[in-house]
């Protein structure tokens, strides 16, 4: 999404807001499954949040776990640095469309990686997600979430009232998205992308897709 599009800070004020939790509340007790897998397997990994917006989501984190935020955004990424959270490791203003290894640097590696709301924004999504699987540690996991367009609700639901409210916003959603995912064409994207142990589910209200993988050995 490009930052002149709509502002920033307003629009991720709203994830915790009804009715926008409907969408967004079933992403983060998913995201905070994940995290849990994650300090399970490796109680003291760094953790890269592509896409950090404000980093809601580390309030419930599991405690010795680190974070490495990047966003296309710099005031995002200044944002949560500006949170004095001793668990932040430092943050990365990316280019859009570069795929994340080639802009951290192809040294670093990751025990983990989330992208929360993010793919569907990339155009190169291919190479994209490939960057992600490189940025892994061998087994290390990734999760993404994404809206779901393999079914009817999420379609019509921003043709008409989301649509309506971003208008009266000064903005339209009809290009907001311009790689659109439905659950079996990002299992494919995941394992075409490298990723073993793929499972893609919608979630319990079927208008996002969350998205599990894991890096080879």
């Amino acid at each position: 999404m490009s930052t002149d599009s709509v502002d920033y800070f307003a629009n991720h004020a709203r994830a915790r807001q009804f009715p926008w939790t409907l969408y967004h509340t079933p992403l983060e007790r998913d995201l905070e499954k994940f995290l849990r897998q994650v300090a399970a397997e490796q109680p003291t990994g760094e953790v890269l949040v592509v896409g950090c917006g404000l980093l809601h989501e580390i309030d419930a984190a599991p405690s010795g776990l680190s974070f490495h935020v990047a966003d296309i955004d710099d005031r995002a990424v200044a944002a949560v640095l500006e949170r004095g959270d001793v668990r932040i490791t430092g943050g990365t203003v990316v280019p859009p469309e570069v795929p994340i290894d080639q802009s951290l640097g192809a040294s670093r590696r990751f025990a983990a990686i989330y992208a929360k709301e993010v793919v569907e924004h990339v155009l190169a999504w291919p190479a994209w997600l490939a960057g992600l699987r490189r940025a892994l540690v061998p087994s290390g996991r990734v999760w993404l979430s994404t809206p779901n367009y393999g079914e009817p609700w999420l379609p019509a639901i921003e043709s008409t009232v989301l649509e309506l409210i971003a208008r009266r916003s000064g903005f339209s959603r009809k290009d907001i998205h311009p790689t659109r995912f439905s659950t079996a064409s990002l299992k494919r994207g995941l394992r075409a992308a490298g990723f073993e142990q793929v499972d893609v589910n919608a979630t319990p209200t079927r208008l996002a897709i969350t998205g599990w993988g894991r890096a080879p050995r």
